[in-house]
């Protein structure tokens, strides 16, 4: 058999040199790259920082401190006019280990150890809630921190800085030991007594200030950790607005100012408040004892809370209604349908001002006048047994209309029931003059006249004045008196059965007197008028009645006189 072509061949020495060649770059460049090539970049992120801080290429990114990556690059920003700004966008590589990243992660730029320098990426992964970031993600700058250098502590510092440090200390070694304190101590009564008076009397606030470091603990595990937690997020926020931060500072910088130019009366407060807690402890021991039945309270309120979701279901329905209702659409058409209206309600609105006076006007005159006149007592003499058999107008008036219907009603096969019917005896009256536009009317009385109610100043109208509207008018007065024994010469015109009673009444007085008075007139005595007379006045007066009025009451008098005669 003859041998196979090449199969003695052997590799030639240049080969064998270009191998080596090769496997010797890529051996480098694995070294210095320390990335396997054709491979991709692998996951990344990118984020965004107020300031970079001097951080570079390579250096490690951590999750609660364990290496999960490298910056791979760091990218400062510019302005418009092509500008570097501190701001930069920094790359990351992610371990597969490190995954997943959530949309609510947050980094912070921290130191690392004194011995490792530079700094690293500290890296929250966030909620297991959030969404997943993908490779290529951007974090936006309000989930990114950087952390305060030393350098720039000391930058903080400046003249300004320390000139108002060294004022806050003065003025704190004065609080302390005061203006001007000896060489061996401070000066009585400053505040430096004051902390050792606090040092000596606070063993007895110990027990409670170990409740409330107890109650600081929480109710369950964990709860101080998440205080701590949210309190870091509270400065963060806070470090987030550092021009309103500032702004607050200032506005408290003024407020103390204004606190220490009122330091007197500051003072004379502060000493108040040994008495203001005096006075109230009682006050809080008084809350402390509603406490229980505001507990009750609100055990009772607790079903009806718990019941207030179920009604708030029942409402969502017509609140969607009513959201429809006051869609954009649904009001343009209800304002086209209501503007057509607008003028017509304007005029409406102006010339109805007149009716609304007279209804106010009307409103008033009820409320003043007819209302009160309504409720006014009827005057009657009191009846043995009964006392008075009268009532208020209203009630009256009411009383009167349903006799007279219940009577008008009323009947058989003779007529009516409600008749009217005559009756006499042996008394007889006459009423009006023969002069008089209806003539002389008389009739008979079966009991004797005792009397005239009401009185004739009783019957006097309420003034009226007709420039005055009837809100401002007097309400009708109702009140009356008995007038007896009207005068001893016509007792005899009077018959024999009649029994005359005795005066007991300054109207019965008044009309006694006005009689005498026209008798001593008509005999021509005008010294004895004349003192009767003014006598005449002064009662008139105490009843209320003008001395214009005397010739009024002389013709009634005269009137009632000629019907008790007939």
């Amino acid at each position: 058999m003859s041998p196979r072509p090449n199969s003695n061949r052997r590799i030639s020495n240049f080969q064998i040199g270009l191998i080596a060649i090769v496997l010797t770059v890529f051996g480098f460049y694995l070294a210095f790259s320390k990335s396997i090539p054709f491979t991709g970049e692998g996951y990344q992120l990118r984020a965004v920082f107020s300031d970079a801080q001097n951080i570079r290429a390579n250096s490690p990114v951590r999750i609660a401190g364990v290496d999960v990556g490298k910056v791979s690059e760091v990218e400062h920003l510019t302005d418009g006019e092509g500008n570097g700004e501190d701001a930069a966008v920094i790359t990351m590589n992610i371990d597969e280990d490190a995954q997943p990243i959530r949309e609510d992660a947050t980094m912070q730029l921290r130191p690392r150890l004194f011995l490792e320098g530079n700094l690293f990426v500290d890296v929250q992964p966030g909620s297991p809630s959030g969404d997943e970031l993908e490779s290529g993600d951007v974090v936006p700058l309000e989930q990114t921190a950087i952390s305060v250098q030393f350098d720039q502590v000391l930058t903080s510092l400046q003249a300004p800085v320390r000139e108002q440090l060294q004022v806050f200390l003065r003025e704190f070694g004065t609080a302390l030991c005061g203006e001007n304190p000896p060489e061996d101590g401070c000066e009585p009564g400053s505040g430096g007594d004051g902390f050792r008076e606090i040092f000596r009397t606070s063993p007895a606030a110990f027990g409670s200030t170990a409740q409330v470091n107890e109650a600081l603990l929480g109710r369950q595990p964990g709860d101080l950790a998440g205080f701590v937690r949210n309190l870091g997020s509270t400065f963060e926020a806070l470090n987030a607005r550092q021009p309103e931060l500032q702004d607050l500072v200032t506005n408290l910088r003024v407020v103390t100012g204004s606190l220490a130019a009122e330091s007197e009366a500051l003072e004379l407060g502060i000493s108040e408040l040994p008495d203001l807690l005096a006075e109230g402890r009682p006050a809080l021991a008084k809350l402390n004892r509603a406490f229980p039945q505001l507990r009750a309270f609100a055990r009772e309120a607790l079903p009806g809370t718990r019941a207030a979701n179920k009604a708030l279901d029942e409402a969502n329905p017509w609140i969607g209604q009513a959201r429809q209702l006051l869609r954009e659409d649904e009001l343009r058409g209800l304002v086209k349908d209501l503007r057509p209206t607008i003028p017509s309600l304007a005029r409406l609105a102006k010339e109805s001002l007149p009716f609304l006076e007279e209804s106010r006007a009307l409103s008033s005159c009820f409320n003043e006048v007819i209302i009160p006149w309504a409720n006014t007592q009827i005057p009657a003499q009191p009846l043995e047994g009964v006392g008075n058999p009268a009532d208020v107008v209203f009630k009256e008036t009411a009383y009167s209309l349903t006799g007279v219907s219940g009577e008008s009603r009323s009947g058989d096969s003779q007529g009516q029931w409600f008749r009217v019917l005559g009756s006499g005896g042996l008394q007889t009256v006459s009423l009006f003059s023969p002069d008089s536009d209806i003539g002389q009317l008389a009739g008979n009385l079966t009991f004797p006249l005792v009397g005239a109610q009401p009185a004739i100043q009783s019957s006097a109208k309420t003034p009226f004045r007709p420039d005055q509207p009837c809100e401002n008018q007097e309400p009708p007065n109702l009140g009356d008196s008995l007038t007896t024994d009207l005068s001893s010469a016509n007792a005899a015109a009077v018959e024999p059965n009649a029994t005359a009673a005795q005066p007991d009444s300054k109207s019965a007085e008044l009309a006694r007197d006005v009689l005498e008075l026209q008798q001593l007139e008509a005999e021509g005595d005008t010294e004895e008028a004349a003192a009767l007379r003014a006598q005449v006045l002064e009662q008139m007066d105490a009843l209320g009645m003008k001395p214009k009025e005397l010739p009024k009451v002389q013709a009634q008098l005269a009137t009632l006189l000629g019907m008790v005669a007939q």
